[in-house]
């Protein structure tokens, strides 16, 4: 964990124009700073960038924050990730806590394979780019299969020496243990004790992770007949500490940006067809390389976007087994279309005949939803046989029953119905029966299943199936994760009749996000000394008078951090609320220091022209405002329990209250005036 006074360090040194502008580029517009959003398409500049408060914001799409915030988004990193990349940047030292020496092994060893993999990395591009064996024979590999210059540096590609042991010997020669290249799966050892290269006389693709880091390699054999010398046409790393494949893909670095600006990624079969696809100008592409897809997988691309379309060559013998294993995509929510290639044709030899503009249109015009191309693929197999017409049937209603949505299972149930000509009520009985058993099977899986389990393909895995354990069945913990619950409980707040008081609160949250240590007036005490009272002790102070709390989560939390925090030693709100590590928090934090945030123009008068010089009057009134809404709430819901009564009930404490909460109203009214804050 990286402390919150280090934290502090670091943004304060961030300087946001000069992050944001080494990713957008940016033209002074007053005192800000705007250009294009690099989180969506645009033609118009929205992306303000604001030097003096130190956060970002496009007014389109919503996303900024401040410089941590900035570079979570655009590198899709968490927070403390963030940290450490802007304290490389400004070369501040990052103290962390102190760890055990088991944490120290293995984080060493961690940082001693990725060391290994990013000499290896170079080392194969030199040997490429600088040498006459690699210019002959990768660089020609390479020039065949149509890549540009600028192609192979960006995907950093290399090649591997013939002479089995170059890379070996070159490794251990600036000092690199022999644990670690075999760690790694650089190399393998022989009966012998000596070093052999894994990739001699290869071409290499690193595979890396979504932050950029080289955590595996992919391995191209060059010989004209791969078959005939019995040697398989790929190799790839195997699976380390580092390393596990079930959570990569190929190309995701590169393609995250992309994935998120076009809302949508594209998943292909091997490392040539997302190279050539990217040259063409298609960057949102990943692969799954070779292997079935996993859960891992799915959810590292769900990061991303909730749209996926997967290109199928035009004569693959694998699609009917294949597209098994995306209902698997279907289950985590994600929405499939799936697009065929022309007869003869894979995502590279199509990439390399056409150019962006086409491929895309190509794409536009005849990607199918996966439901749909399901079905289209079934029916020419069962012309004509009833019977497997009727398997068939219940092939796609499994499809349909792993999909949440219940709308969308409605949708593709219809469907289903018209294009099988089966009646709907026996697909929707068929479908409800199947999301039965769906949920008993998982209730009923036995604890020890092994972790390696996930990565087999969807037909392996039913054939080999575990039988289900007799007995009372044991109920799996679900993970939850915490930021989609957070926006759920805030989504249920605002649809809910309490939305108005969120709107308020607000208000609040930005005064104490803002001002909360600032002095707004000072009272005399009983010794008759004059006592500083600050904005946030005045909010809070009024809050606990009337056992107030907010409703809205993020709100109800930065009060909570204020209470514990503001009698801290050099405590600041706003830094020390934008610096905080639960993103949603600092987000909330830099959101409400926006402009859009400012209170209503009822107080773009003299009086209260400048509002810092004003505390005292603006954090009275939206308090005053804040308490008035909650009153007239408990008004609204008086007069439902008085119109609607239960049997038998005594409304006569009800009216007594509803009369008090009247009187509070027009009380609050008259001391707020005509002043009604808003957002």
């Amino acid at each position: 964990m990286i402390d919150q006074m280090t934290i502090e360090k670091v943004l304060d040194a961030a300087n946001i124009h000069d992050v944001v502008s080494q990713f957008v580029t940016l033209k002074r517009r007053g005192v800000n700073y705007v250009g294009l959003c690099p989180f969506h398409n645009e033609k118009t500049p929205s992306f303000y960038v604001s030097p003096s408060k130190g956060i970002c914001k496009c007014f389109s799409c919503g996303k900024g924050g401040n410089a941590a915030h900035f570079i979570m988004e655009h590198e899709q990193i968490g927070f403390f990730d963030a940290i450490e990349w802007l304290a490389q940047k400004y070369g501040i030292q990052i103290e962390k806590r102190q760890l055990s020496e088991e944490e120290k092994r293995r984080q060493d060893e961690r940082e001693s394979l990725f060391i290994v993999n990013e000499f290896a990395c170079k080392w194969f591009q030199e040997q490429l780019t600088g040498t006459p064996e690699g210019i002959a024979i990768g660089m020609q590999y390479f020039r065949k299969r149509g890549f540009r210059d600028d192609t192979i540096k960006r995907f950093q590609l290399g090649y591997c020496p013939e002479n089995g042991d170059s890379f070996a010997k070159a490794a251990l020669a600036k000092g690199f243990r022999k644990e670690y290249l075999i760690a790694t799966g650089l190399c393998y050892e022989r009966g012998d004790g000596q070093l052999k290269d894994r990739f001699w006389g290869r071409c290499i693709f690193p595979v890396q992770t979504v932050s950029g880091k080289t955590v595996a390699f992919g391995g191209r054999v060059l010989l004209a007949d791969a078959k005939a010398a019995k040697v398989a046409k790929y190799v790839n790393s195997p699976e380390s500490s580092i390393y596990t494949k079930r959570n990569e893909l190929y190309g995701i670095y590169l393609a995250k940006q992309a994935i998120t600006r076009q809302d949508r990624c594209f998943l292909v079969e091997g490392y040539i067809d997302v190279t050539s696809m990217f040259q063409s100008g298609i960057e949102n592409v990943v692969a799954s390389s070779g292997t079935s897809l996993t859960e891992g997988q799915i959810r590292l691309i769900h990061r991303f976007t909730d749209n996926i379309t997967v290109l199928y060559d035009g004569d693959s013998a694998g699609i009917k087994a294949s597209i098994r294993g995306i209902d698997m995509l279907l289950k985590e929510g994600m929405k499939v279309k799936v697009l065929l290639l022309p007869d003869g044709e894979d995502p590279d030899s199509f990439a390399q005949k056409h150019n962006a503009t086409f491929f895309q249109d190509y794409i536009e015009k005849h990607q199918e939803d996966f439901i749909q191309f399901k079905i289209r693929l079934l029916l020419e197999e069962s012309q004509g046989d009833p019977m497997k017409k009727a398997q068939l049937t219940k092939d796609i209603t499994r499809s349909i029953s792993v999909i949440d949505d219940a709308i969308v299972r409605a949708v593709y149930i219809k469907e289903c119905s018209r294009l099988m000509q089966v009646d709907e009520a026996l697909i929707i009985n068929d479908v409800n029966r199947q999301i039965i058993e769906n949920r008993q099977s998982q209730n009923s899986v036995p604890q020890n299943r092994t972790a390696a389990q996930p990565d087999m393909a969807p037909e392996e895995s039913e054939q080999a199936g575990e039988p289900v354990q007799a007995g009372e069945p044991v109920q799996q913990p679900v993970a939850v994760d915490p930021v989609e619950e957070l926006r759920n409980q805030v989504r249920a707040v605002m649809r809910s009749d309490k939305g108005p008081l969120a709107t308020k609160e607000a208000l609040l949250a930005r005064l104490l996000v803002r001002y909360g240590e600032r002095t707004m007036c000072f009272l005399e005490d009983e010794q008759g000394q004059q006592v500083p009272v600050s904005v946030g002790k005045f909010i809070t102070t009024s809050l606990d008078a009337d056992s107030i709390e907010f409703c809205h989560p993020v709100y109800k939390r930065i009060l909570e951090l204020y209470r514990e925090n503001c009698g801290t030693e050099g405590f600041v709100s706003e830094k020390f609320f934008l610096s905080y590590p639960d993103a949603p928090v600092s987000l909330t934090a830099a959101s409400l220091l926006e402009e859009r945030y400012q209170l209503s123009t009822i107080f773009q008068d003299v009086r209260f022209a400048k509002e810092e010089e004003n505390l005292y009057e603006i954090t009275r009134h939206v308090m005053t405002d804040y308490q008035l809404a909650i009153v007239a709430y408990e008004i609204r819901q008086l007069e439902k329990e008085i119109q609607n009564p239960a049997p038998d009930q005594d409304i006569t404490p009800l009216l007594s209250r509803y009369k008090e909460m009247l009187q509070t109203r027009n009380a609050l009214a008259k001391e707020l005036g005509d002043r009604v804050v808003t957002l």
